[in-house]
């Protein structure tokens, strides 16, 4: 037999040859693995997500290579609006199995649509400049910039979290409560939504209150006054009025047969609404009218007053603003992965494909088009690391070996195409930078050969390649 875990043959005692791991201990991993994913699988069935992804977590905590368990946490990621989490999760598990997984469809739903793609990253732009407007305590940005955030993505929790924040900072709770509503509806058990709203609400009976639309089910919402049915029509009964014995029949009811006086009364009574109306009814709604059209006056006043202020602050400072403006694009970029070479998070994936297609010099193309400082996601930067790791070496020291054959051969262009590319995916290859020093002396490019032989002297200025490029340089003279 062999091990479950890394496929040596087991010994007698059931311990793997190469691993050392008991076959037992690997067994209850796998089971134990088992028992979290289909726990996470139910509660992500009755969109309790948050509880389902700590579950999940835990389900890959004993098995990594629990593919169901890793897709399906995708799934609730994506679900929740955290779609580079959820390609980090789907990106990782067709790595671990390059056939017949359905992350591979998932990858392609999302790359094969461009206008999702820029979706993505507009969201996570304009989320993280809500935050930047909330840091600097301009809440009427931060609330029409993250309105622009949930617009574009409807589901994203942590975007309704912060709205309801914001609500609850601006003293407009029934907003509040709405918005996180919509995160329970999202995710039925979220801790931090369930939190809040209990803050603002003071109900204990949030849960049902939520689950039911909204419709006050428990007795404390509704006084304790509820009437059933036949309560209802009991009280219907005890209301109900008796006629008196001496009220007159139809035989006995006698029509007046002078209509005039029906008629004065109508007028009369016309007459005396309109004047009530016209010395009552309007003058107090004109006085009304009037103290609104002061109040808003003097509102007015102040709100021009107040801006008029600002502009002349703004005017005052434009300078500050603009340098500030400078700053915070560059913060928003770094935030975003947005740079001369495209965007980031693309990249990466990218390269990540062009990998797991065994194309590796494809993957390392993408890698170089990388500034991996200016990005601060963390499951972005260990993928990207990843990569680089398994690929950059592996492809530079092909470039170099190609471009050394190259030189040897005479065939100076492409030779310098090459030892150039070497040095770009390895900047401590002293040999390729030697050879490039090289490549242009037999060129004739004797600036070039002296600025290269220079390099290989600072970078490393004790080994032979150093001593060689000296005496190349006083060759050249």
């Amino acid at each position: 037999m062999n091990c479950m875990r890394c496929g040596a043959p087991l010994l007698i005692n059931g311990t793997c040859s190469q691993c050392g791991l008991k076959e037992a201990f690997v067994k209850k991993c796998i089971r134990t693995s088992d028992y979290y994913y289909n726990r996470g699988l139910d509660k992500a069935q009755v969109r309790d997500l948050s509880g389902a992804i700590n579950d999940l977590k835990k389900a890959l905590h004993y098995n990594k290579y629990n593919i169901q368990a890793r897709n399906l946490l995708g799934l609730c990621y994506h679900e929740m609006g955290e779609m580079v989490s959820a390609l980090s999760e789907w990106i990782v598990s067709q790595h671990f199995k390059p056939e017949d997984n359905d992350a591979d469809d998932y990858i392609k739903s999302i790359q094969h649509n461009s206008a999702r793609l820029q979706e993505v990253n507009g969201t996570i732009r304009k989320y993280n400049q809500t935050l930047t407007y909330l840091r600097q305590g301009d809440y009427d940005l931060a609330l029409i910039q993250l309105k622009r955030v949930l617009g574009m993505s409807p589901n994203f929790v942590n975007g309704h979290l912060l709205l309801a924040l914001l609500f609850i900072k601006t003293d407009n709770k029934e907003k509040a409560k709405k918005a996180l509503r919509k995160v329970l509806r999202i995710d039925a058990n979220n801790t931090l939504a369930l939190k809040y709203y209990r803050e603002i609400a003071g109900n204990p009976g949030i849960s049902r209150h939520v689950e039911n639309g909204g419709r006050k089910e428990n007795a404390a919402e509704t006084g304790g006054n509820q009437i059933t049915p036949r309560e209802s029509d009991e009280r219907k009964i005890k209301h109900k009025e008796i006629a008196p014995s001496n009220q007159l029949s139809i035989d006995q009811y006698v029509e007046s047969s002078n209509n005039k006086y029906t008629f004065v009364g109508i007028v009369v009574g016309l007459l005396v609404g309109i004047a009530v109306m016209y010395f009552l009814f309007i003058p107090q709604k004109t006085a009304e009218l009037a103290n609104s059209y002061d109040t808003l006056k003097q509102e007015y006043n102040e709100e021009l007053s107040s801006k008029n202020k600002t502009i002349s602050g703004l005017k005052d400072n434009a300078t500050s603003l603009e340098q500030s403006v400078n700053q915070l694009t560059q913060e928003l970029a770094k935030a975003t992965g947005e740079s001369s070479s495209g965007n980031v998070f693309e990249n990466i994936m990218n390269a990540a494909k062009s990998y797991m297609d065994g194309d590796e010099t494809k993957s390392a193309e993408y890698l170089t088009r990388v500034d991996i400082k200016d990005v601060d996601s963390k499951d972005a930067k260990k993928l990207y690391n990843e990569l680089y790791e398994k690929v950059m070496p592996k492809v530079a020291a092909q470039a170099y070996n190609k471009g050394y054959s190259q030189l040897s051969s005479g065939n100076y262009e492409e030779a310098l195409e090459n030892l150039t590319l070497a040095i770009e995916y390895d900047e401590t290859n002293e040999d390729a930078l030697y050879y490039l020093g090289r490549t242009y002396q037999h060129m004739m490019k004797y600036d070039k050969a002296k600025e290269t032989y220079q390099k290989v002297i600072s970078k490393f200025p004790d080994s032979r390649r150093a001593r060689q490029a000296e005496d190349n340089m006083a060759m050249i003279g």
